[in-house]
């Protein structure tokens, strides 16, 4: 079986040909993270060495992370196409798996890889005779829980092989946390698409195959600092009061909104719901439905202009969602403009599928008339 092993997860893009254990071919290079740029050639240059081409290959194997975001991305969606091209089974293996595999010696293997701020990718695994077990799967915790969440399965008889950046970075932390164990801190610690390609090869013939879907055991930093804000984020139900605040600023700061006369006899039906998110004590938002027997219509989503694509309205909807829930309501239906593709795709991310169209619902432009289906738990 000829396999090739592409690893983008780190600072070394590398690639490698492999007949089952033998290495055919491999280029690890440190690119700086400059992947789109120089993997495919790497590719191209393997198989101008080896003298093959993507069609020999048997299996392809994949680094899934955790590492850079974006380089897993490159990895994973390269081989997705070649997958896709011609039908080439494909397995996706972690980081933290392919470092343990450069180890020989039997004992406890623990991967760290090092995320900043005493933070670190984990995973604790077992060589026993000639078998690679996984004793914990890959982790984000600091290196401390770490290191105290591994000592409850080593026994201080046993002997601990520490591996990836992270067990050098945080060398003396660690010779302080085991300093009653056996342990040894491996020389080399870089990623490499060899053992990547060897683990690949022995989940293959052990039927242990995992997807190729990137790994990502901490969120973005962009994320991290949206979900941030939207823990000040207040969502409370709306009252005349509220819109007597943002009666000046309704058509302008939300735009392409109804007069402010047909808001007020929204909020006042029996059967109209709305509710308003608040930051800072000030309203950057507000939605509403209308229960018809056991379904619900959405009348609105709407967000302040300088406050949009921030998480805001799928907070607002959410909420829609929980309250009609909490009604027992069968479904929930609503209206978008057809070239409204931000609001589509949000609607869509919480389950909502086209039902029907409405011809120039929106001056001239058609209407999707959208559906959720409600689970009562």
């Amino acid at each position: 079986m000829k396999i090739l092993s592409i690893d983008t997860s780190s600072n070394i893009c590398g690639v490698s040909i492999l007949e089952n254990y033998n290495l055919i071919c491999q280029l690890d290079q440190n690119t700086g993270r400059t992947h789109s740029e120089n993997l495919m050639p790497m590719i191209e240059q393997a198989f101008e060495y080896s003298n093959l081409t993507l069609k020999d290959i048997d299996l392809l194997v994949c680094d899934k992370g955790p590492g850079s975001f974006t380089g897993i991305r490159i990895g994973v969606a390269t081989v997705k196409a070649f997958q896709d091209s011609l039908s080439i089974p494909c397995i996706g293996v972690s980081s933290l798996e392919t470092l343990a595999y450069s180890i020989k010696k039997e004992g406890y293997i623990l991967s760290i890889l090092d995320c900043k701020n005493d933070n670190c990718y984990f995973a604790l695994y077992e060589l026993k005779n000639h078998k690679y077990i996984e004793i914990i799967e890959p982790t984000a915790d600091t290196i401390i829980n770490a290191l105290h969440l591994c000592k409850q399965f080593i026994s201080i008889s046993n002997f601990i092989t520490l591996i990836g950046d992270g067990s050098k970075i945080y060398k003396d932390l660690i010779h302080d946390e085991l300093q009653n164990y056996f342990f040894e801190i491996a020389e080399n610690n870089e990623l490499n698409s060899y053992f990547l390609g060897l683990a690949g090869f022995h989940k293959w013939k052990e039927n242990k195959a995992e997807d190729v879907l990137p790994l990502y055991l901490k969120k973005p930093q962009a994320q991290r600092q949206l979900e941030e804000k939207l823990k000040n984020i207040e969502i409370s139900p709306m009252t005349l009061n509220h819109l007597n605040e943002i009666s000046d600023v309704l058509l302008s700061d939300f735009d392409n909104f109804w007069h402010f006369d047909i808001l007020v006899d929204e909020l006042n039906a029996k059967n109209s719901t709305y509710i308003v998110a608040k930051l800072n004590q000030q309203i950057v938002g507000f939605a509403g439905i209308k229960i018809l027997l056991d379904e619900a219509d959405i009348m609105n989503v709407v967000v302040k202009k300088n406050f949009r694509n921030q998480g805001i309205a799928s907070l607002l909807l959410e909420k829609l969602i929980c309250l009609s829930k909490e009604l027992n309501l069968s479904s929930i239906t609503l209206e978008v403009m057809e070239e409204n593709y931000s609001a589509i795709h949000l609607y869509k991310k919480f389950g909502f599928k086209q039902i029907g169209k409405r011809k120039n619902y929106y001056h001239n432009k058609d209407g999707l008339i959208m559906c959720k289906r409600i689970t009562v738990a």
